[in-house]
C-alpha cells in the first residue's frame, strides 16, 4: 500500500484580486485627498455694515487700573459655608 500525500493548491480567484485592488484604490484616493488635494478657496464679501477695527489696536490699557475697577464691581453671591456636625464620634456604634 502506498501513501499518497497531496498538497493543497492555493487558487487565486478573480474576486480576491478585484477586492484587494478596490481596497488599495480606496486607500490611495483617501491619502491623496487628505495630504495632497488643495481645498477650494471660498471668497466672502465683506458686509456693508462692517466697521474698521484698526483704532482698537492703538488703545493702551493699564492692567492695574482695570484690575481695580474689576475688583470693585465684583459681588459675592455665595456665602462661605459654616462648618457643621460631620457625623457621630464613632460611626460603628449601633443606634
Amino acid at each position: 500500500m502506498a501513501i499518497v500525500i497531496e498538497e493543497e493548491v492555493n487558487r487565486i480567484s478573480i474576486t480576491k484580486i478585484i477586492t484587494w485592488l478596490v481596497v488599495l484604490l480606496v486607500i490611495i484616493i483617501a491619502i491623496y485627498y487628505i495630504f495632497f488635494a488643495q481645498p477650494q478657496i471660498i471668497e466672502v464679501a465683506i458686509p456693508p455694515t462692517f466697521q474698521n477695527i484698526n483704532p482698537l489696536a492703538n488703545v493702551n490699557l493699564n492692567p492695574d487700573e482695570i484690575a481695580s475697577v474689576l475688583d470693585k464691581s465684583l459681588k459675592a453671591y455665595v456665602t462661605v459655608p459654616q462648618p457643621g456636625n460631620a457625623g457621630r464620634a464613632n460611626p460603628f456604634l449601633p443606634f
